[in-house]
């Protein structure tokens, strides 16, 4: 037997509950006269009366009554089923999947800071440069640098970044060190695409080409230049989300006060369901804590 709309089931359901197809219009947010179709169009599908209309009051009729609990039924369960796929999983557990530098300049030092905070939830890291797809729920919630643009997914900004020139002060007291001096300390260099543009830009202001600096490391990974810069072994250009921490607390300062917007973000990315679970808005509030005080 083919089965009846949809629409008209669930309008059938709201005036039964009612008693009423005035209510039932207004738990519906349409017109009486929108629901008084739809059982129409039921009662034509079904071949029966559903309802004893009078003036005072709208009943089930026998026929009604007899369909009124399987239907109750079938939007009960419906509704279960819905709940379970939007329901929080592990609220006590919050799966992260972050960039490797991110976690291992970020999140592993500051992670005590969230767990003052909250201390009921437990994260777990999963570093990776790669984007998941969420499809297997191994990951609640993902920080990616980017534009933004993940198809299928909700991303919320965490940091407008900019490229700024860092160095320790073990190897600059003053900020704004000679030129000559500058070119002749060894340059930590992160060819990622948005770091080379940054470090054109500063050549050119300064009239300056790459081939005047010493180049002491050259590699695609932020960690490494990072820490060899922090123990004094040269200067490098890097995001400023990745080191705003160590700018705060002096152990790198910002050469020439120089920055550059970069054309990439910081964003956190997942389905927009997870941005619903306490666990997730827990964390994110945590993060804009911990950027807005940067």
């Amino acid at each position: 037997m083919k089965l009846p709309p949809l629409k008209s089931l669930s309008f059938f359901l709201a005036a039964a509950r009612n008693k009423s197809f005035k209510s039932a219009a207004q738990e519906l947010f349409v017109t009486q006269a929108a629901v008084s179709q739809q059982i129409r169009l039921l009662e034509e599908n079904l071949q029966c009366q559903l309802f004893i209309r009078d003036s005072k009051q709208t009943l089930l009729s026998t026929e009604g009554e007899r369909l009124f609990p399987f239907i109750e039924n079938a939007f009960s369960q419906i509704s279960q089923g819905i709940s379970l796929l939007s329901a929080e999983p592990d609220p006590n557990v919050l799966k992260i999947t972050s960039l490797h530098s991110f976690t291992s300049l970020i999140l592993i030092p500051k992670v005590n800071t969230f767990q003052l905070m909250c201390p009921e939830i437990m994260l777990q890291f999963s570093p990776s440069n790669q984007v998941v797809d969420f499809k297997d729920n191994s990951v609640d919630i993902a920080i990616r640098r980017g534009k933004g643009i993940y198809p299928g997914l909700e991303s919320r900004q965490l940091i407008k970044d900019e490229v700024v020139l860092v160095a320790s002060p073990l190897l600059f007291k003053d900020a704004f060190p000679p030129i000559d001096e500058l070119v002749k300390t060894p340059l930590l260099l992160d060819i990622s695409s948005d770091i080379t543009p940054a470090f054109e830009q500063f050549c050119s202001e300064y009239r300056l080409s790459a081939q005047d600096f010493e180049i002491g490391l050259q590699t695609t990974d932020a960690v490494p230049v990072v820490e060899r810069a922090l123990s004094g072994q040269g200067m490098c250009f890097v995001s400023k989300s990745l080191v705003f921490e160590r700018l705060n607390e002096g152990t790198l300062i910002n050469l020439f006060d120089f920055s550059a917007r970069s054309p990439i973000s910081l964003f956190l990315v997942a389905p927009p369901k997870n941005f619903q679970w306490e666990k997730v808005k827990k964390f994110e509030a945590w993060l804009n804590v911990l950027f807005n005080s940067g």
